[in-house]
């Protein structure tokens, strides 16, 4: 992003943001997914692409297998046996012979099947003078031991034919796919070396509070810090590229000078904390200050109230996070998760309905967004549930959305699954 978009905008000439509008948290979900714009498509090398999105179809440069190789550790075998076996055998193989073959091996020209070492016994082959040579010389008769099954070895057994998996241009990885170790496998034994994924969003983090302790134990009066360790690592679990974070001073000055530092080379900009409407709040004046645009203003649901979403002159989004934990989680999972999904392409699977295995009460001015664990097939809300608490959470399947008058045992509610689980 450009120079000239970094440019802070004359102060007369800026327009009004957006008026405050709240929106209910399923709304911020499908509003914070078209809020994404396409990021285009890269090449990666293969060992880098894992947790990507294909932005093309993937096809296989050759057969695969590309030749007819062994599956079994054993004999390749020409015809019916016995069979004579000389090791030192070269080019085709001839009807009633037999040469030693392991696993992955070429089939030699002339081989009709392979016969397991399992399921062979090698005699030793008589001299001139009445002698026998030992069996370990690699010469002798081989025949089929009396465990073999009748008929075995029956033609093309133990033989992995060229092609069989997939024939010299096939499409072996879709377009839109998730890559998994098997697929980066895949993509090997398909000879390519790179896969065109999906851009990453590169996501900055701007952390608000001068009472933040990162380390050792909080004084009175002051609190760790939970989202430095916890949010770039949960973003890049997301699909998302942390380019790094900045700790803003409570003071408007202080927010504006971290937000125009984070938004020139980031789609997005995740904020902590100062959304609330006290005059230690500086979030909404630094975004007026900087021509943002608000998108929404509040999410209709308790905790996690007081987030938004706004939109930086250059195009770069700001999710603004309440600063107690839960709240914080629960605007994430309303509005980056859906965000990021929709700029890596990855299909959003966290909606889903859960059937309650107690009375909950609800809440008179908004919805409640409980974390629930499953038991007996039902979900049971955590105890720990206030704003503040982590706890809950971590053991959570996800949240489910109480509404204002309550759910009874039996009933079923909308949820939201944790993205990690």
């Amino acid at each position: 992003m450009g120079r000239r978009a970094m440019q802070r905008p004359d102060r007369n000439s800026i327009e009004s943001v957006s008026p405050e509008r709240t929106v209910s948290w399923r709304d911020a979900m499908l509003e914070a997914a078209a809020a994404a714009r396409p990021l285009g498509f890269e090449s990666v090398p293969i060992a880098e692409a894992l947790g990507r999105v294909t932005a093309h179809d993937l096809s296989t440069a050759h057969d695969v297998p590309h030749f007819a190789s062994s599956a079994m550790d054993g004999w390749a075998v020409a015809g019916a046996g016995p069979w004579s076996v000389d090791d030192s055998v070269t080019g085709s193989l001839a009807p009633g012979h037999a040469v030693a073959i392991v696993t992955g091996a070429l089939i030699p020209e002339g081989a009709t099947a392979v016969l397991r070492s399992e399921h062979a016994v090698l005699e030793a082959a008589p001299t001139r003078s009445g002698a026998s040579d030992s069996p370990a010389s690699g010469c002798g008769r081989l025949r089929t031991s009396d465990g073999a099954k009748p008929g075995e070895p029956f033609p093309g057994q133990h033989i992995r034919l060229a092609g069989e998996e997939a024939r010299a241009g096939e499409v072996v990885i879709a377009a839109g796919t998730l890559v998994n170790p098997a697929h980066i496998a895949l993509a090997a034994l398909a000879a390519r070396d790179e896969i065109v994924v999906v851009r990453q969003p590169q996501v900055r983090f701007v952390f608000t509070g001068d009472e933040v302790d990162e380390s050792g134990l909080p004084r009175p009066g002051r609190v760790r810090d939970t989202f430095g360790p916890q949010l770039p690592a949960l973003l890049q679990l997301l699909g998302a590229k942390a380019l790094g974070s900045r700790r803003a001073r409570d003071t408007l000055t202080g927010t504006v000078a971290a937000l125009e530092a984070s938004i020139h080379d980031a789609q997005l900009v995740i904020t902590t904390g100062g959304t609330g409407h006290s005059s230690a709040d500086h979030l909404r004046p630094a975004l007026r200050e900087l021509g943002a645009s608000i998108l929404f203003d509040g999410v209709n649901v308790r905790p996690g109230g007081p987030t938004l979403l706004a939109r930086a002159g250059n195009g770069c989004l700001v999710a603004c996070l309440p600063g107690n934990p839960l709240a914080a989680m629960v605007g994430l999972l309303v509005t980056v998760v859906p965000l990021v999904r929709a700029w890596s392409s990855r299909a959003s699977e966290d909606l889903g309905e859960v059937v309650v295995g107690a009375d909950i009460a609800g809440a008179a001015q908004a919805a409640l967004l409980v974390p629930y664990s499953i038991v007996d097939g039902l979900g049971l809300p955590s105890a720990w549930r206030g704003s503040a608490m982590m706890r809950g959470l971590a053991d959570a399947e996800g949240l489910l959305e109480v509404p204002s008058g309550g759910l009874v045992a039996g009933e079923r509610t909308r949820a939201i699954r944790v993205p990690w689980r």
